[in-house]
């Protein structure tokens, strides 16, 4: 009997093991390259920069030129001279500074694009590494339900062969079943959430109607190196950060622009005619910009958009902060929670569960007080091993805090 009650308490003590549930093995970089290959989130950042790409080379261009044909000498039914024919080229020529103005403000435009692609990678990197751990505990979670089946089923044959000794009440055997009925209903509920978890995974990974993913990573992330204040200074360079900041530059360049426009542009033309064959016509032309209300229409809402983008990059950097803050806290309180269960609490609940083992094997308890020992070592290391995936979430939602909207 006494050996009996040793294996039951040596299989207790590895019962948090995973069992090696079925799936495709893929590490955390395997799954970040795959997202990061078929996200439709990405694919959608990296057009939209190539569309910016593309307007930045049309707003550098010149204008196009036009074609002209001019006819000189029309009489409308009175005689009248010899009608002359024409057909020249007009170029416009902008006042200095536009083209320029608008070529950077779709230069700062780009550059916004490409940041925004580099915080959606970071956004969709965090999910998937969120969605990875959940998964990886998930499966840890499984396998700690299905060790506690079998040290139930193992308890339930020693409580029957103990019944069958007199040494054990009916009760022995009915709480053995009882408890073994519950674990059964965990095991359902953790292979639930596993699936959630692996779908969830799947879809972030473009591996949807794949073989279920199956997380082999299996690190304890280290504690928080930096402090609140370091880490706000590398903040400053999160992408969504230097994208307002490039809209910001964009948009005052468009106010520039805005403002240039008041000024008039050139035409010049190269006419070649159908008398004088020997010779050429040349024309100098200029815009009258004497629509003054477009013209302060066009600057008063350039300058709105200029206070508007100035105004969002103070949100972001408002948002960032903020969040950073929180995630920080969150950070320090699952190292903190962490610490009290590997300092301390593992240990002393492992020393009353070893305690009570020996208590039960000499008739000082009875089943009863046994299974209250059990549920609080299995709740104890579920327990640490929810802290330990909070502890990932967290530091993941402090390596992403104020990037995602």
């Amino acid at each position: 009997m006494s050996g009996a009650i040793v294996g039951v308490f040596l299989f207790l003590r590895i019962f948090l093991v995973p069992s090696g549930p079925a799936g495709r093995p893929i590490s955390l970089e395997e799954a970040l390259s795959l997202a990061l290959a078929h996200n439709p989130d990405i694919v959608r950042a990296q057009k939209e920069l190539e569309a910016a790409g593309g307007r930045r080379m049309q707003q550098g261009a010149l204008p196009l030129p036009d074609l002209v044909f001019r006819s000189e000498g029309l009489s409308f039914g009175q005689k009248g001279g010899d009608r002359e024919i024409s057909l020249g080229i007009e170029q416009l020529v902008e006042f200095p500074g536009k083209r320029s103005l608008r070529r950077e403000a779709a230069g700062y435009s780009q550059e916004a694009a490409a940041a925004e692609l580099e915080r959606v990678k970071a956004v969709v990197a965090a999910e998937v590494k969120r969605s990875y751990f959940q998964t990886l505990y998930a499966q840890k979670l499984l396998g700690a339900a299905n060790g506690l089946l079998d040290l139930l089923k193992r308890y339930q044959e020693m409580a029957a062969v103990r019944f069958e000794a007199g040494q054990a009440s009916s009760l022995d055997v009915l709480r053995g079943r009882l408890e073994l009925l519950r674990a059964q209903g965990e095991i359902i509920e953790a292979r639930r959430g596993l699936r959630e978890s692996q779908a969830s995974l799947s879809r972030l990974t473009g591996q949807d109607g794949a073989e279920p993913p199956r997380p082999v990573a299996d690190r304890v992330s280290p504690a928080l190196s930096l402090d609140l204040p370091s880490l706000e200074r590398v903040a400053e360079g999160r992408p969504s950060l230097k994208a307002a900041e490039l809209l910001v530059e964009s948009a005052g360049a468009a106010a520039r622009l805005a403002r240039k426009n008041a000024w008039p542009d050139l035409v010049l033309g190269l006419y070649y005619p159908s008398l004088r064959t020997s010779s050429w016509g040349f024309s100098v032309g200029a815009t009258i910009p004497i629509r003054r209300d477009k013209i302060k229409g066009e600057i008063l809402e350039a300058d709105a958009q200029s206070q508007a983008q100035a105004a969002a990059l103070a949100s972001r950097r408002l948002k960032i902060r903020y969040s950073l803050r929180s995630a920080y806290a969150d950070v320090k309180a699952s190292e903190e929670q962490l610490a009290l269960f590997e300092k301390s609490l593992l240990k002393e609940v492992d020393n009353l569960l070893q305690t009570g083992i020996s208590q039960y094997q000499y008739g000082k308890i009875d089943s009863l007080n046994l299974f209250d020992l059990y549920r609080l070592y299995r709740s104890t290391q579920l327990e640490y091993l929810g802290a330990l995936e909070r502890h990932e979430i967290s530091l993941i939602d402090l390596e992403i805090a104020g990037e995602s909207d």
